[in-house]
């Protein structure tokens, strides 16, 4: 077995099915770190609607506090007036979401 021998076992078909296989991961990482990033920034723009339990309504959410518009985050937002964390309510009958 020479040297030659050796470089295209090293370099061969399984060699670039690896590589294959390594492009194809990495373009699914870029892709799945690209809709996270639109999910975030260009999403988290746009004001939500939610379900009230109680009115039955599509209303946005105002804060508890004072009950101004609200940045919403997973489960509570943040006053947009008074800057504190808040949990959000129902525009409308102002219970809670």
């Amino acid at each position: 077995m020479g040297a030659a021998e050796g470089w295209s076992a090293l370099f061969g078909q399984e060699s670039l099915a690896c590589w294959a296989v390594g492009a194809i991961i990495a373009a699914a990482l870029i892709a799945l770190v690209g809709l996270l990033a639109y999910q975030r920034y260009i999403m988290g723009k746009k004001p939500t609607q939610h379900l009230c339990n109680y009115c039955g309504h599509m209303v946005s959410a105002v804060s508890d506090c004072h009950h101004a518009p609200v940045k919403e985050r997973f489960l509570h937002g943040t006053c947009m007036e008074c800057k504190n964390d808040c949990r959000l309510v129902c525009a409308r009958c102002k219970r809670p979401v």
